[in-house]
């Protein structure tokens, strides 16, 4: 079931300051939404890049973003194999309260479509599990903005506020095609940055703790590594590339574990990063399975992303 992908903030006139300006807005990776739902493979990026962004913290910035996601991938064999293919809308809100404190809200909007192997389809569109997150700067090389590493925590917790979707007689449809598992995931992580114009570089690591959510779902825990490297072409260009891998238990249905869940999923990122006038960033990017390490019959096809941004 579903994933997520965001980010941490940017403003121009820091960026122009620290590294010259390139454009960065951050879109690290992912797969489509929120994290493995019920699905092993969904979720395998840095949830808060985009919408807080990777560059560094400035203080009094809000950032309205939205970002698309697309994944697809397939569970089981035979008369027991699903197919996914999944879109999400994800509208986000930033604020850097200070240097060192950036607050987030994301809200997905999800089409979901699976096919079965009797070719069955089941289809659903509503709202997803709404995230909310904070990252926290411990550590600056030097005083203020200048500093060219910096590191800290990262946390936050999704709410189970994904609609359970029906068909037309009035049955809720499996909770593989409904938006998001329904379920309270915290997580906690701690980041790293790296700044020095033209390059920036940076690599976190997220634990996600999930509990029970609709029709007795409980998705498998999950420890999420992150990396992206940036090369600024220009002040307002900059080429992305990025290595996202994560580690998931395997998937509970009312107690029962799935064998077709959990395991190691390592992808490659892709991208590009544009910055038009002061204030708007587009960026997009592909994300591609490079390693497979997946309990039972697993398969995860490319995820693409593309995103926009605009700063206060």
């Amino acid at each position: 079931m579903g994933h997520d992908i965001g980010g941490w903030e940017f403003h121009v006139n820091t960026f122009n300051r620290t590294f010259g300006g390139p454009a960065l807005a951050a879109a690290l990776l992912s797969a489509a939404s929120q994290p493995a739902m019920a699905c092993s493979t969904c979720k395998c990026g840095d949830y808060t890049i985009t919408l807080m962004g990777t560059e560094k913290p400035y203080g009094g910035r809000l950032r309205f973003a939205l970002d698309y996601l697309h994944r697809s991938e397939s569970q089981g064999s035979g008369v027991n194999r699903q197919e996914t293919d999944e879109q999400r809308a994800l509208f986000g809100v930033s604020y850097s309260v200070s240097e060192d404190l950036a607050l987030a809200i994301q809200v997905p909007w999800v089409r979901k479509e699976i096919e079965l192997g009797n070719l069955a389809r089941q289809e659903a569109r509503g709202l997803g599990d709404i995230d909310l997150s904070a990252r926290w700067v411990l550590y600056r090389s030097d005083e203020g903005v200048s500093g060219r590493h910096l590191a800290g925590l990262r946390g936050g917790v999704r709410l189970p506020t994904a609609e359970q979707i029906k068909d037309s007689a009035g049955q809720r449809l499996d909770i593989d095609a409904q938006p998001d598992a329904g379920a309270t995931v915290p997580s906690l992580g701690a980041w790293y940055g790296y700044y020095r114009f033209p390059w920036f570089a940076t690599v976190s690591a997220t634990y996600f703790k999930y509990g029970e959510g609709h029709q007795n779902f409980h998705g498998g825990d999950v420890g999420l590594v992150s990396a992206l490297a940036q090369y600024g072409l220009t002040t307002s260009f900059a080429l992305q590339l990025g290595v996202d891998a994560r580690h998931t238990a395997k998937n509970e249905f009312s107690g029962a574990a799935d064998p077709n869940s959990g395991g190691t999923l390592a992808m490659a990122f892709v991208g590009v990063a544009n910055r038009f006038g002061e204030d708007f960033l587009l960026s997009a990017g592909v994300q591609l399975p490079v390693i497979k390490d997946l309990n039972g019959a697993q398969t995860e096809d490319a995820n693409f992303r593309i995103g926009i941004a605009y700063d206060f």
